[in-house]
């Protein structure tokens, strides 16, 4: 496939989020879950991040290809559809694309990967040259689109500097950027929602931002003062930070402003009743793990309606230096599974086609084995679930035509199919939030 962009183009379903009837969280479900998943650490004050300054908005902020997008808030672009939200999942480490994505017709694959290569007749197939790993059998009946030949440009596949290039949306690592690329979405999207961006997977730079309200979840053992209680040692603790006088003192202020703000939105998600409970033998709990939790907690979130419209979620450790065959199949089974369970989710609570799950990583693997594992690579192959099909995007790497290290050259550089994310799906100027104007793939 050596054209930019395979013809084939998934189908979205216009959405709005006013003509839904949904169930929502209560406020002792909303904390149960905050405690099953992990607890408020907050991106910009301690335990809530809310910046907003009192009445702002960034909505219709003028800005242009020229500005700095560290100090700009985004554009909004006309006729952008309402109530879409971004699912981020990281696959943290590298994520090897040729073990996602796995190039069965080329016999060149099985030459370079005489032990890890997956047997040709355990691919699932997407056409005569590709197929998904069988770990992503759920995702594949349900429809999966890939992006090929993603990647950061002139990399030194350190994990160190890429992840930082993903996080700041920075391609080539020469830009100033003071925030994160789906912080500044949130502050773009920002309508004076009670939340506007939660990271589940702890706090993370990719959400860092200026002025809309967003919220990270780290441990289990944050958010218990929250919860009404008898114990006296909890009723001081709550009654002292409510108490705290932030008038003359920084870390006091912001105490007080994350606790308050914090007390907020939970009072604003019991105000919509309802709720659910997780179900402990759902597939995407038991065979999803860590990210099965995260992504029930955000079909949650979706459903509770208190704004969300950008969410981080992480998993796995791809770094697959050795034991590369059982350790990948183990995390894309893990991804299968949680993914498909979010998107089960979505369907029972009737947003299905408001959300779009996107996968990132900093790179990918070494084409050539090394033992029984892959070094660091550069490009690799990403992942959209959701309101799409069984289509593959991108401009594929041949495997006869490497870099100088041996590695599959970059055809797309990572912050054009982060402008798709953010212009295509939710609406936001690409240029706005991205350093050099990048131009989206054309995937909606």
């Amino acid at each position: 496939m050596s054209e930019q962009l395979h013809p084939q183009r998934p189908s979205i379903t216009p959405f709005s989020s006013k003509n839904l009837a949904r169930p929502v969280l209560s406020r002792r479900r909303f904390i149960e879950h905050l405690l099953a998943a992990g607890a408020v650490t907050a991106g910009g004050g301690l335990l809530a991040a809310c910046s907003r300054p009192a009445g702002s908005s960034s909505l219709g902020t003028n800005t242009t290809a020229g500005t700095s997008v560290a100090a700009a808030q985004g554009n909004v672009l006309p006729g952008a559809v309402e109530g879409r939200v971004l699912v981020i999942v990281d696959l943290l480490g590298g994520n090897d694309g040729l073990s996602t994505l796995i190039p069965a017709g080329d016999p060149n694959y099985y030459d370079l990967r005489p032990n890890l290569a997956v047997p040709d007749g355990d691919v699932l197939a997407l056409d005569d040259e590709v197929g998904l790993h069988p770990a992503l059998a759920a995702l594949h009946a349900r429809g999966i689109t890939t992006v090929e030949g993603v990647g950061p440009l002139d990399g030194d596949l350190s994990h160190f500097a890429m992840t930082e290039r993903w996080q700041r949306g920075d391609v080539r690592g020469k830009a100033n950027q003071r925030t994160g690329f789906l912080g500044r979405l949130t502050d773009a999207l920002d309508d004076g929602s009670p939340l506007v961006g939660v990271s589940l997977g702890g706090p993370t730079p990719h959400l860092t931002n200026e002025a809309a309200t967003t919220m990270s979840l780290g441990s289990a053992n944050d958010l218990w003062f929250l919860e009404p209680t008898d114990w006296s040692n909890a009723i001081a603790y709550q009654d002292g930070l409510a108490a705290f006088d932030g008038e003359d003192d920084l870390l006091a202020a912001m105490v007080t402003s994350s606790y308050g703000q914090l007390s907020e939105l939970a009072a604003e998600i019991a105000a919509t009743g309802g709720g659910s409970e997780i179900d402990w033998e759902l597939p995407m709990i038991q065979n999803g793990g860590q990210l099965g939790q995260q992504l029930h907690l955000a079909a949650d979130l979706v459903a509770a309606d208190v704004g969300v419209k950008v969410i981080y979620t992480s998993t796995g450790d791809f770094d697959t230096h050795s034991g590369h065959q059982w350790q990948q199949e183990a995390n894309l089974a893990a991804v299968d599974a949680a993914v498909d369970g979010f998107l089960n989710r979505a369907d029972d609570f009737g947003f299905a086609d408001q959300v779009l799950v996107a996968t990132v990583s900093e790179f990918g693997r070494r084409v050539e084995e090394n033992g029984n594992g892959l070094d660091h690579g550069s490009a690799s192959t990403m992942l959209l679930a959701g309101p799409v099909e069984n289509a593959r995007l991108g401009e594929r790497s041949p495997l006869d035509a490497l870099d100088d290290d041996g590695n599959l050259q970059v055809n797309i550089g990572f912050d054009r199919y982060l402008a798709s994310l953010a212009e295509e799906w939710l609406g936001v100027e690409a240029a706005s939030v991205l350093p050099d104007s990048p131009e989206p793939l054309g995937i909606f």
